[in-house]
């Protein structure tokens, strides 16, 4: 009488370490973002490894990670903040975002191909949606994505990890909700999509550039 074998037991790899990491990483910088830990607030490295089901491990080199990309700051003795943003230092670092963002428009112009701009195209028709039901998450989201999608057009590694890094300081000082004026911005968008399908790289660089430097503006509005 012929036996019948139980089937192997498929056991899943471990996630490696760095990719472990990195996702612990990015689930605590969601969480700095969102506002879900305040600036100023001390990050317990306990609590989030048990809210993570992680160890302590990935958790220490995740917040190390995050303070490099100052998100964090690292005290001797006391342990690890969110970092808190000055408005005067928001306001350097905006003028910073407009002179990455001209590049950035110029160079989305010269480089587009037409899947890039369909998908620009995509991301404006939702915020468009995102506006219409009053959705300010989706539309946050779907704000930085539209920025990181032009940026990303370049291919250049510098000023897509400039531009990171400016972009979180902004977003570190304002939180999730910040959004004001939507239909000016989303309207602003159209006008740097359109350059971008164009090809016209002047008026791409200008309408990213004046973007930021209205968001300025939009930015102290929130704070009134």
């Amino acid at each position: 009488m012929d036996t019948i074998e139980s089937p192997a037991r498929v056991v899943a790899d471990p996630p490696k370490p760095e990719s472990l990491t990195r996702s612990v990483r990015e689930q605590i910088e969601g969480m700095i973002l969102r506002g879900e830990v305040a600036a100023g607030e001390r990050l317990n490295e306990a609590v989030l490894a048990a809210k993570l089901n992680v160890s302590r491990g990935p958790v220490r080199e995740a917040t190390r990670l995050l303070a490099e990309a100052g998100l964090v700051t690292a005290i001797h003795n006391r342990g690890v903040f969110v970092r808190q943003i000055k408005l005067e230092e928001v306001m350097h670092i905006y003028d910073v975002r407009a002179g990455l963002a001209s590049v950035a428009g110029r160079i989305a112009a010269r480089r587009a191909t037409k899947d890039q701009v369909a998908e620009l195209r995509g991301l404006w028709q939702a915020m468009e949606n995102a506006i219409a039901t009053e959705n300010s998450d989706a539309y946050y989201d779907l704000n930085r994505d539209f920025h990181t999608c032009i940026v990303a057009i370049s291919n250049n590694s510098r000023l897509i990890d400039f531009t990171a890094i400016t972009e979180r300081e902004v977003f570190l000082f304002l939180r999730r909700g910040a959004t004001s004026r939507p239909r000016m911005s989303n309207q602003q968008h159209l006008d740097i999509l359109e350059a971008i399908a164009a090809g016209d790289e002047a008026g791409a660089a200008r309408a990213f550039e004046t973007h930021i430097i209205t968001g300025k503006q939009r930015m102290l509005d929130t704070l009134a």
